[in-house]
């Protein structure tokens, strides 16, 4: 058993390592955009690490270790089995398995899913496991070593886009609690952003100049989001249509947002009358049911959801109400809820003070395709997870990639932040 000097040596060795590498990689990028100097990487990493370290200490301290030290232990098994038998090791990443498995194609798919994002996130980490000697708060500086190029990605291409709100960006990307949190502990969460961030580089790198290059990047960071949460996916893959079609058919970006949801959601519906699990409404209310029957110490009200247009009518106050405004301050139980309840008491306020300033300066929209994208999608997702998951903690977790994009519109959109910003590539007028 590794002493407590030792393991925070190693991790502080291990930390300035990584922070190289990182600074490595950027230098050699050609013609970077964001480039991070060494005192902000060392800054940002620095405080990443602090929060994954945090993080785990609060969910084994309170929560008995939950899914992130789960993985984490399962980890060492993993170990033993490439020590024992490395082909055994590698076998379990067979992608027919899981279709094997199943009696149809779509169960098979979803099987493979969630068995490559359990085996990817332990099977990584027992590689690291042979530094590690296994430990939680040394693997952390590892996976943030991966996680951290979600942040940097996402930054990147803002900075690109909106130069003037570079310092504001940088705080809100790598040093914002409640997304730094979230997005530091050794969970799909980190992985899921990563993905995320490089669709949207790669997409906008894309639609810049159709490289085939950046179509791979798009396809497999969709592929990335589709593993460790596949509802994600689904639900960015209108916003990617919608964002293609006004910057490609030069078009209002009010106007081609709005029919895309449109259409997305009449298609929503009309899957149902299809069999399995393309019945979206039905595998929507699935879902709901999965997680009711789980349990929890503290859930919210949420009737359960029928395959039906006025069941999604009737469910959908609740929705709102749970995902948007969920927990009021009143409610709070512990420090994360409490967390949860002051973000979303700044959300709403950056929210009031941009119609306010809407209102004032003649209520004219946005043309910028990316905002459009992060809006939309972060509605949509919000709703999803507001009608199938009832429980507090979970909500704040899975919606903190989306809050992360309402946050950048309030930040690119509200003057105070700076002068406004220059033309966007893409942008429509």
């Amino acid at each position: 058993m590794p002493t407590v000097f030792y393991t925070c040596t190693l991790i502080l060795v291990l930390s300035l390592l990584a922070c190289f590498g990182i600074y490595w990689l950027l230098r050699r990028q050609p013609l970077p955009v964001a480039r991070l100097s060494r005192q902000e990487l060392l800054i940002a990493f620095g405080y990443k690490l602090l929060f994954g370290c945090g993080y785990g200490y609060i969910f084994l301290r309170y929560f008995g270790g939950d899914d992130t030290w789960m993985l984490n232990n399962s980890s060492l098994f993993e170990q033993d089995r490439l020590l024992q038998d490395p082909w055994l090791f590698l076998d379990d990443l067979k992608p027919w398995l899981a279709f094997q498995r199943n009696p149809t194609f779509i169960s098979g798919l979803n099987n493979l899913l969630g068995d490559l994002e359990y085996q990817t996130i332990s099977k990584s980490l027992a590689i690291f496991n042979f530094i590690s000697g296994g430990n939680y708060y040394i693997n952390i500086v590892f996976f943030s070593f991966i996680t951290f190029w979600g942040h940097y990605w996402l930054f990147s291409l803002l900075v690109k886009l909106y130069p003037a709100r570079r310092r504001w960006l940088f705080g809100l990307i790598f040093f914002f609690p409640p997304v730094v949190f979230w997005l530091s502990g050794i969970r799909g969460d980190g992985l899921l952003f990563f993905f995320f961030a490089l669709t949207l580089l790669q997409f906008h790198k894309w639609l810049q100049d159709g490289r085939k290059t950046a179509l791979a990047g798009v396809l497999l960071g969709l592929f990335g989001v589709m593993v460790y949460r596949s509802q994600v996916a689904m639900v960015l893959f209108p916003a990617l249509a919608a964002w293609a079609w006004t910057v490609r058919g030069r078009q209002k970006a009010w106007l081609c947002f709005g029919i895309t949801w449109l259409l997305s959601l009449l298609l929503f519906f009309a899957s149902s009358t299809l069999p399995g699990k393309l019945n979206l409404p039905a595998s929507v209310a699935e879902k709901q049911h999965d997680y009711q029957v789980l349990n929890g110490n503290t859930r919210y009200a949420l009737e359960p959801l029928e395959p039906s247009v006025s069941s999604y009518v009737q469910v959908f106050p609740q929705a709102v109400l749970n995902s948007f405004f969920r927990p009021f301050p009143w409610e709070a139980r512990g420090p994360l809820q409490v967390l949860a309840a002051l973000d979303g008491l700044l959300f709403w306020l950056l929210a009031a003070l941009l119609v306010w300033q809407w209102w004032k300066s003649g209520r004219q929209l946005s043309t910028d395709p990316l905002l459009w994208t992060l809006f939309c999608f972060g509605i949509t997702l919000y709703i999803f997870i507001g009608y199938t998951v009832p429980f507090p903690g979970a909500i704040v977790r899975y919606k903190i990639v989306p809050e992360l994009g309402f946050y950048t519109c309030w930040m690119v959109l509200l003057r105070p932040f700076s002068a406004r910003a220059g033309n966007t590539v893409g942008r429509t007028n």
